[in-house]
Formats: C-alpha cells, structure tokens, sequence
C-alpha cells in the first residue's frame, strides 16, 4: 500500500523527468533549424554572388585585353578581378 507521501514523489519525479525529457528536445530542435537556417543563408549569398559573374566576367576580360591607364582605372579593374575570384567566377 502506498502512501500519500510516495505518490506525491512518484508524481514530482515523474514532472521533473518529463520537464527534463522537453528542454532536451528544445535544445536539439533549436541547434537544428539554426543550422537549417545558416545553410540556407549560404545557398542565399552563393546564388547572388554568381549573379555577378557575368558582368564581373566581362568587366575583367575587357579590362585585360585593355588595361586602363588612369590610376582610378587601375584600382577599378584591380577591385573588378578581385571580385570575380572571390565570388568564385570562370
């Protein structure tokens, strides 16, 4: 026969394990749309930098078949390869 003290542990047990059982789960589900959500920000940025790639492609090949001659030339055709590589461009 059990007593109405053990069945209030039973039951404050019971609670806490299941509280326990729900934060666990808030936290793995949590850590997964984060990561779910930096991948799609990844993709994101990915696709609009290859927007780019044309004009930069065009840009540079223009400005390699013909270097420019001022020092703002220069830097621009500099600043447009620059971007090319790191958008990752042909």
């Amino acid at each position: 026969m059990t007593t109405k003290a053990i069945r209030v542990w039973y039951a404050m047990t019971v609670t806490f394990v299941v509280m326990i059982a729900f934060a666990g789960v808030s936290v793995l589900y949590a850590n997964h749309a984060a990561q779910e959500a930096e991948r799609r920000a990844t993709q994101t940025d990915r696709e609009s930098n290859r927007r780019w790639c044309a004009l930069l492609e065009t840009m540079d090949n223009a400005y390699r078949n013909s270097p420019p001659s001022t020092e703002t030339g220069r830097t621009m055709a500099y600043q447009v390869s620059r971007l090319r590589t790191e958008f990752g461009c042909g």
